[in-house]
């Protein structure tokens, strides 16, 4: 079973080709066309993931599908996954891509959770900072979670600060009941 870091990884290598080759936009495009026909078509999935279909006839199938609607380079991207038996990697491109193409245009995802809305100044305050702190544009994502009773939960990526008054208040009663203890 293949996991979303071996996506990571074979996809990251597929961009940094195409952006020194100077396709990287013809790339994206071609990721987003594979994604949507291996998503749309479960048969196609099936028969690509399938262990018994040898590697030559999922080669035919896949040039017979894309053969004129992608580029040399996507398409030998195909070829190489299926040679090294990772198709199953097609299931992580959707999420994969997106993250990995924002990364390579030096934006970041953020979400943070707030209690009340941010809008307006406070917003555009709060990106400016954001991308001081990450060095990226920041595409942010606002969440109102009534549970952090105040402050902010920050995601960028896999980090997470929290600075919710309801983590202050955990934090708290840990400390306490260590005193207690002790």
């Amino acid at each position: 079973m293949l996991d979303k870091s071996v996506a990571i990884t074979f996809i990251n290598a597929l961009l940094e080709v195409a952006s020194k080759k100077g396709l990287f936009d013809q790339i994206e495009k071609d990721l987003d066309l594979v994604c949507d026909v291996v998503l749309k078509h479960a048969n196609l999935k099936k028969v690509l993931f399938h262990p018994s279909v040898s590697r030559t006839s999922k080669k035919e199938l896949i040039r017979n599908i894309f053969g004129k609607s992608v580029s040399d380079l996507m398409m030998n991207f195909l070829c190489l996954l299926i040679d090294r038996r990772k198709e199953g990697i097609l299931d992580f491109v959707p999420d994969v891509c997106k993250e990995v193409t924002l990364e390579k245009k030096g934006v970041v995802k953020a979400t943070v959770q707030v209690v009340a809305p941010l809008t307006g100044d406070r917003l555009e305050d709060f990106k400016k900072q954001l991308k001081k702190i990450t060095g990226k544009t920041v595409e942010l994502e606002v969440v109102q979670n009534p549970d952090i009773l105040g402050g902010m939960v920050i995601q960028i990526g896999n980090k997470m600060i929290d600075g919710s008054v309801a983590n202050r208040l955990k934090n708290l009663k840990t400390k306490l009941l260590s005193l207690r203890t002790a």
